[in-house]
């Protein structure tokens, strides 16, 4: 056992911990408890959420009135997606699915716990995850729940396997679509200025009632769900556009318009200010070339803009993403491909904080990635908080208990990668578990997970 430092606790204090806390303990999918659901986030989070957001949604009664059980299913923009979900539904308790890291937090993940939410470890099978739902909707709960399984990247859905239809067939639940609008642009998963001041509404749009879930198989039922989901936020923009209010609207972009479009260079776009622009003001949204000077404003709206007849540009970030992923279709098919990177490697430690455990490199190749480095036990590596290491571990050296390993994931099959851009990448294999490495590079991690995702399809087809 180890403590919030990762140094060792006695096996005693350990068991007196745990029963000590027993009584505390909650168990994933509870009904939602109603001071921390129905008081505390609809009566007095929400409508501060919703006025320091923009939200703008009323709930939806005959929504509201439909018998469980119920799944409302979402895309997913931004991190702030349930709480624009539980705006519309207002008025009746939803047991929200969500990514495990956020039950690692000290106060926050208690308090979901709480108000119902259950955990979900992203990119694999997950069985605690599974009996929670199931217990939800065995009572004839709502259940809300984003597929996706992550954020979207540029503003476009992303595709999800068959797991939830096969929990909608086996509990023969009603089925509500959910979509919001200005969401992804409000706080985009790319951002590194926080949230940006715009306009944010929603609606359910579509329902398939439990008679007709119960005349479908799973992949109808599937196939529904996918084909409902898809949403282009861009094309929603063109025919609905709007202000984003920021004080650095492009931060962070170039961690995915991370190719030039002029010359095509990978890694060489950065963000500044306009002021350098003539006849341009704003800050941070100015993106520039470092080997051609190419130059592009973010404009307001969300979308791009040249700044000179010269310079080159897509008009918004899905399509330049579109772009991007054809030129890695292309470099992977070479049957000479390899990419290596210099990488850290992190473990957890305790139940809340990563370690600093190795150092090595991370390679891309023949449908393997590979870490060959070095690793220590957590307890022993360096502990960090919010990207730092703890004060009590800076200068700790941790070359002389680290030792030679060599770390595989097998491209083939994996269903996704954890990915933080501008700060790390997870990946997960039946053997080696969950290990995190933070590139040398930073802006290479969108260059990496495009890269593994393009050998997966190659390898899928």
């Amino acid at each position: 056992m180890f403590d919030r430092r990762g140094e060792k606790v006695s096996e005693e204090k350990a068991s007196r911990k745990a029963k000590g806390s027993k009584k505390e303990q909650v168990e994933y999918g509870c009904v939602p408890s109603k001071f921390w659901y129905s008081f505390f986030g609809t009566c007095i989070a929400l409508p501060v959420l919703k006025l320091r957001f923009g939200i703008k949604v009323k709930p939806d009664e005959k929504i509201k009135a439909l018998e469980g059980p119920l799944v409302i299913v979402g895309n997913h923009p931004s991190f702030i997606d349930p709480v624009i979900m539980a705006a519309t539904l207002r008025g009746r308790p939803i047991n929200f699915v969500a990514g495990e890291f956020l039950f690692r937090r000290k106060i926050f993940g208690p308090v979901i716990t709480k108000g119902g939410c259950i955990p979900k470890a992203q990119f694999r099978n997950d069985l605690r995850t599974v009996r929670a739902m199931m217990k939800v909707l065995g009572r004839g709960g709502v259940l809300g729940i984003f597929p996706e399984g992550t954020r979207f990247t540029d503003g476009h859905s992303i595709a999800f396997d068959t797991g939830l239809a096969s929990l909608v067939k086996k509990t023969n639940s009603a089925v509500v679509i959910f979509r919001s609008h200005g969401a992804y642009m409000t706080w985009p998963r790319w951002s590194q200025s926080s949230y940006r001041r715009g306009r944010i509404t929603a609606e359910f749009t579509e329902v398939l009632p439990k008679e007709k879930v119960a005349e479908m198989s799973v992949d109808e039922i599937h196939q529904y769900m996918r084909k409902a989901l898809v949403y282009n936020e861009y094309e929603y923009f063109e025919d609905h556009p709007q202000e984003f209010r920021s004080k650095g609207i492009a931060s962070g972009v170039q961690n995915i318009a991370n190719v030039c479009p002029k010359c095509e260079s990978l890694n060489t776009i950065s963000v500044s200010d306009a002021g350098s622009v003539s006849g341009l003001k704003g800050k941070k949204n100015l993106l520039v070339c470092s080997k051609c000077g190419n130059k592009v404003l973010m404009n307001k709206y969300g979308f791009f803009e040249p700044v000179s007849s010269e310079d080159k540009c897509f008009s918004d970030l899905h399509k330049w993403n579109m772009w991007e992923q054809d030129l890695y279709k292309k470099m992977v098919a070479d049957p000479s491909f390899v990419l290596t990177e210099k990488v850290s490697l992190f473990e957890l430690c305790g139940e809340r904080y990563q370690a600093k455990v190795g150092e090595g490199v991370l390679t891309v190749k023949d449908g393997v990635i590979t870490y060959e480095g070095t690793e220590c036990a957590p307890e022993e590596g360096i502990v960090y908080k919010k990207g730092k290491p703890i004060k009590e571990h800076i200068g700790r050296d941790i070359s002389k208990v680290a030792k030679p390993v060599t770390k595989t994931f097998q491209i083939h099959g994996m269903k996704g990668m954890l990915m933080d851009y501008g700060k790390f990448m997870e990946l997960y294999s039946p053997s080696c578990g969950a290990s995190r490495f933070v590139p040398e590079n930073i802006q290479r991690l969108y260059e990496i997970q495009s890269v593994i995702m393009a050998i997966k399809d190659q390898l899928d087809s």
